[in-house]
């Protein structure tokens, strides 16, 4: 705990106070009704205490409004808003429940604003558990308006299509290589893989993408576990959400975020999508498949070893589609001939994603 943290709350303490911060994600502003409590970009980027503090006392009635800046458009709220699409946010508590909580901080409310874009140059690299879904965003992102969208992708199988793989590969490496070369790619994608757990390839990559363009932005694609028919769809989801992926993810991103100030990169959790609809198989609530391992749209996985039959594919594009543009799920026109709402399951996978490691 830092010394500025350990004052603040002796500080909350002894004036009968508690804490709400404010933060902002992206380029925008959080204003309030009152006025007493405006949270601006440059506010938050400077730790004040407006933002980094925002006293309650007393009753707490305040509504705040998130305001994008040019360029950018809200996103929505983290922790707090019962609707977190509309950008204003209220809050109306009794000061005898803020006096409950004197002495503490709640959790931030976080106003988050994504870039506005109508499409970017793309390149996708990895293996069969991420190409698939990659292929899809073509369709998908000029489905969805982003006319300009743009891709190429390089895959290689398994372990081969980790990007320090990838970049071991000669004939891999030129072929990549040569479509960075252009100096017009702004989006790059990666994937990850157990056989190479640290930054080193993500690190060789991002240096050759920054030198051809240095508006590059980056994310990092989380995929499923292999063989799933091995533990039970509880066991496989939670050991993807909770001991894996995500954690590996988040230490990649501080990492490079660390090394590139100013370098966006980012994660995309679509691999929890097979262990969501793994769930819903094995108790009965997934009527468009016939069994765990199918083929032709009759499975989740088309092989024991895990590759995607057509209905994981769908959901876990639905994913990326958020990630890459903002397209929220439930507001995307696209239909799917499915009976179950994989709509629905991408938004819970969405929100439960820790929003800073989302696109800015």
């Amino acid at each position: 705990m830092t010394l500025r943290r350990i004052l603040i709350i002796a500080a909350l303490t002894l004036l009968g106070a508690c804490s709400h911060p404010l933060e902002i994600i992206g380029d925008g502003d959080i204003t309030s009704a009152s006025g007493e409590r405006d949270c601006s970009l440059e506010d938050f980027q400077a730790g004040a205490d407006t933002c980094a503090v925002n006293l309650v006392v007393e009753d707490y009635n305040e509504t705040y409004t998130a305001t994008a800046r040019s360029g950018w458009t809200f996103d929505r709220w983290y922790n707090g808003c019962n609707q977190i699409l509309i950008n204003e946010c209220s809050f109306n508590i009794d000061a005898d429940t803020v006096r409950q909580f004197w002495g503490e901080t709640a959790a931030p409310l976080i106003a988050k604003f994504r870039a506005s874009t109508t499409g970017y140059k793309s390149l996708f690299i990895g293996h069969s558990f991420f190409i698939p879904i990659a292929n899809g965003m073509a369709q998908h992102a000029s489905y969805a308006g982003f006319t300009s969208h743009q891709q190429s992708t390089v895959f290689s199988g398994g372990a081969t299509g980790a990007p320090e793989a990838l970049w071991n590969n000669a004939s891999k490496r030129a072929e990549i290589q040569a479509i960075l070369d252009a100096g017009d790619i702004e989006l790059f994608g990666m994937t990850y893989h157990p056989n190479y757990p640290d930054i080193t390839g993500y690190q060789l990559w991002v240096d050759y993408a920054l030198a051809q363009n240095s508006q590059t932005r980056f994310f990092i694609g989380l995929p499923w576990g292999t063989n799933p028919g091995d533990q039970d769809a509880v066991q496989y989801l939670n050991e993807w959400k909770n001991e894996g992926l995500p954690q590996i993810s988040f230490a990649l991103i501080d990492a490079l975020r660390e090394l590139y100030p100013g370098v966006e990169f980012y994660s995309v959790p679509y691999g929890q999508a097979a262990g969501e609809l793994y769930v819903r198989f094995e108790n009965g609530q997934l009527p468009d498949v016939q069994s765990l391992v199918g083929s032709n749209g009759t499975g989740i996985f088309r092989d024991d070893f895990g590759h995607a039959d057509h209905i994981l594919e769908e959901l876990a594009q639905f994913v990326w589609l958020y990630a890459i543009y903002g397209v929220r799920p439930a507001e995307y026109a696209y239909e799917t001939n499915y009976t179950t709402d994989l709509k629905a399951i991408a938004e819970k996978i969405i929100m439960a994603h820790d929003p800073h490691y989302d696109a800015q």
